[in-house]
């Protein structure tokens, strides 16, 4: 008995350090607990309503990821269910998240796909996909860098930007994520889609922590 609790054990250790990462730890959700729309999917989940919400022009960016937050992580379903309803709502082919997920070249760059897909719309894509698959950040890396790059003052966008690099940095260097914390949640300065202060210490109420690996 006792050899097999051994053997069960990297698995337990793995899950634990998993579960205790950029993505995973930090529920800013919590900040917006008034929120209609953030309450709605606390309770319904990523329904029609929810879905339509997200893929609103004119919802609220910080709104749209705070539900995708409140929704929490390991569950690809959510994105499976966001790109078959961005399929039919704007009509694009599912080669364009195959495209997001693995672009060619360090750089990704937009194509007439792309182009039909919102800024918003690659903002919580991105994040759906990078809380449902955290074991491999880097294939929603683009999508974020894209949304960022068309809303290159909203702190909305370049939140889930900052927070998908981090569980990059996870498995290379702590100290970037403490880093990355700084550069976009504490020097930079936006101009749109601010997160409430109370969001904003959430998030680095936990990449701090790694300021002790600088």
């Amino acid at each position: 008995m006792m050899r097999y609790l051994f053997l069960l054990l990297p698995f337990f250790f793995v899950s634990n350090v998993r579960a205790d990462s950029p993505l995973t730890s930090t529920p800013f959700a919590d900040a917006y607990a008034s929120e209609k729309m953030v309450m709605y999917v606390a309770t319904k989940g990523l329904d029609e309503k929810a879905m339509k919400y997200l893929g609103s022009e004119d919802g609220d960016a910080v709104v749209k990821i705070a539900m995708i937050n409140q929704l929490s992580w390991g569950n690809m379903e959510y994105t499976k269910a966001f790109e078959k309803y961005l399929i039919e709502k704007r009509k694009v082919k599912e080669k364009v998240f195959k495209y997001l997920r693995y672009p060619k070249g360090d750089e990704v760059k937009e194509n007439k796909w792309t182009k039909k897909l919102t800024a918003d719309d690659l903002m919580c894509w991105a994040y759906f996909n990078a809380l449902g698959n955290y074991f491999n950040p880097q294939m929603s890396s683009s999508a974020a860098q894209l949304a960022m790059q068309r809303e290159q003052n909203s702190m909305a966008h370049a939140s889930v930007y900052a927070l998908i690099s981090c569980q990059v940095a996870f498995d290379k260097s702590w100290c970037n994520i403490y880093k990355l914390g700084q550069l976009y949640f504490v020097e930079k300065t936006y101009e749109s889609n601010p997160l409430n202060a109370d969001a904003v210490q959430v998030i680095l109420d936990y990449l701090n922590l790694y300021k002790a690996d600088c």
